[in-house]
């Protein structure tokens, strides 16, 4: 979920409530209440998660299986550079920082007001504990007596408890402690104080949006002034029930905790002076209730119906379905000259170019090495590629596209298969690795390579190469599965000189050149994985 259009719709929709508040202010305050909280709860309840629920509710074919290679890659490519494909140093400072301090900066937040909360909460549960049985007439709810000067609440979510000061008998007359018990119990049977809690969770996660505090304040008087109401509903006189609110705030002029439901909430001066006036508060009209009915059905209804006419686009979010990637333009056909081949493809800016075997073009677009390939007929056969790509496309996404063009061309049916127990080599540190020098910084271009400078020599160098690509590499040249142990995070530049053997011996050459880095490589039996080819036409079809 995006942070900000999620904000967005929320404090959109809470504008659409405070519209029909005002509306509805000749009503029922128990109805505007019910609509700030339907508000309040937008915030933790995205649209978006309506949309996607919707999408659910359709069945969808099973997508088309023709490029059966459709899956995630494990391996992680190193790009091949273009200088729009580089990002610039700045930009990769912010976004390593800003996140981090922003998201710090909520996670304090959360936490001072949840404490806040929690000391009140510990408080109102010591009142609670040094309590006693109240000795006045039952009441649906527990009732208890407390020595110290608290105000009448219920305390509680699930199992509510009534707590009242112990002096409230002496300041009230009978009538006035009915209507205050009346008010109370309002509370009980509309489970208030479970509102309040679901609203407190809001305001801890979305404390920095003032929206939700002012929100908090509605909920608040409107919770109050329905109790209010209800209570004269039931028969209280209105000078006495005024009267027994002014005499309890002569005790406690706010309520110790948050989610306890009290009698001295709100503005106390408009309160009186509602429940002194005769205004007359109506029944929903059937047109307001027609209204309310289709706003409601509407904001739960729009979103599900565009999950359900719309499963491709929530299908397409999914990193486990992708649409195939394709070149911009691509030409593939038998080179004219089978003796040249080139051992790398050639990228520069939007062009893809190659003149090699088709073994190698299958490698290089499920990151392969030859020898985890099985056989494919006609591998022997030098092809010429030359393809279009978006200027800043990545190697990974080159891989992609290639993957595409040969299950299009040559009709590629494949399958991945894990062997076990295959022989290998794992790669690990030693204590000291003086000839790896760590790159801390460097806008140029990665690799690892090997060459013949003089008879009999191989050289391999890296520059700000990672331990993925010497892995790589090694895998290259000992054509065998070589795993990093090595635990190295970092980037490296090293240069390693070493005799070239012949045949078996090539291997010990290449681990003697390995372990001038001061790393080791022993012997490893482990799980390796394969690409086999199912099928594989020789001829490419028409460019």
């Amino acid at each position: 979920m995006n942070l900000l259009p999620h904000l967005v719709e929320s404090t959109l929709f809470a504008v659409a409530v405070w519209l029909v508040t005002l509306a509805l202010h000749r009503n029922r305050a128990r109805t505007r209440h019910t609509l700030w909280m339907a508000a309040s709860l937008k915030f933790v309840i995205p649209f978006s998660l309506v949309v996607f629920c919707g999408s659910l509710m359709r069945r969808h074919p099973a997508p088309v299986a023709s490029p059966q290679m459709r899956f995630v890659m494990v391996e992680t490519a190193v790009p091949m550079s273009s200088p729009a494909a580089i990002p610039s140093r700045p930009a990769a400072a912010r976004r390593d920082w800003l996140p981090a301090i922003l998201g710090t900066i909520w996670l304090c937040g959360s936490l001072a007001i949840m404490l806040r909360w929690y000391a009140r909460w510990r408080s109102a549960v010591v009142h609670l504990r040094y309590s006693c049985p109240w000795e006045g007439r039952p009441l649906p709810v527990p009732v208890r007596s407390s020595e110290s000067l608290l105000e009448p609440a219920v305390f509680g979510i699930f199992r509510p408890v009534l707590l009242l000061p112990a002096a409230i008998e002496q300041r009230l007359s009978a009538s006035q402690l009915g209507a205050v018990l009346a008010h109370e119990l309002c509370h009980v049977r509309h489970r208030d104080n479970l509102a309040a809690a679901l609203h407190m969770l809001v305001e801890a996660l979305f404390w920095f949006h003032p929206l939700v505090w002012w929100i908090g304040a509605r909920l608040v008087e409107e919770r109050e002034r329905a109790c209010d109401e209800e209570v004269l509903q039931l028969g209280s006189d209105r000078a006495v029930y005024a009267e027994s609110i002014v005499r309890v705030c002569e005790l406690c002029l706010e309520a110790p905790v948050p989610c306890v439901s009290g009698i001295t909430g709100a503005d106390l001066k408009l309160r009186i002076r509602n429940i002194m006036t005769a205004s007359v508060h109506y029944q929903l009209e059937p047109r307001k209730k027609l209204l309310l009915a289709t706003l409601g059905i509407a904001s739960i209804a729009v979103p599900l119906a565009i999950g359900l006419l719309h499963p491709a686009k929530m299908r397409a979010q999914s990193p486990l379905i992708a649409e195939p990637a394709h070149f911009e333009a691509a030409s593939l056909k038998y080179a004219e000259d089978q003796n040249i081949l080139e051992a790398r493809p050639k990228r520069t800016i939007g062009r893809f170019r190659w003149k090699t075997q088709l073994m190698y073009l299958v490698g290089y677009a499920w990151h392969m090495e030859w020898w985890r390939i099985s056989d494919i007929a006609g591998s022997n056969l030098i092809y010429e590629l030359e393809a279009t790509t978006p200027p800043n496309a990545t190697e990974n996404q080159v891989r992609l596209m290639l993957q595409t063009l040969l299950v299009e061309r040559f009709k590629m049916v494949a399958h991945r298969q894990i062997k076990e127990a295959v022989d290998g080599y794992a790669l690990t540190a030693g204590k000291i690795t003086p000839k790896l020098q760590e790159v801390k910084e460097d806008d140029s271009d990665p690799f690892v390579a090997t060459t013949s400078p003089a008879g009999g020599v191989c050289l391999t160098r890296g520059h700000a190469a990672s331990m993925l690509q010497v892995v790589e590499h090694l895998q290259r040249l000992l054509s065998t599965a070589v795993l990093d142990q090595t635990a190295m995070t970092g980037k490296y530049d090293f240069e390693i000189e070493y005799p070239r053997g012949e045949d078996s011996a090539h291997c010990s050459e290449v681990i003697g050149g390995v372990k001038q880095l001061g790393l080791k490589m022993e012997k490893y039996k482990g799980p390796v994985e394969f690409l086999v080819v199912d099928h594989m036409e020789k001829r490419p079809t028409e460019n």
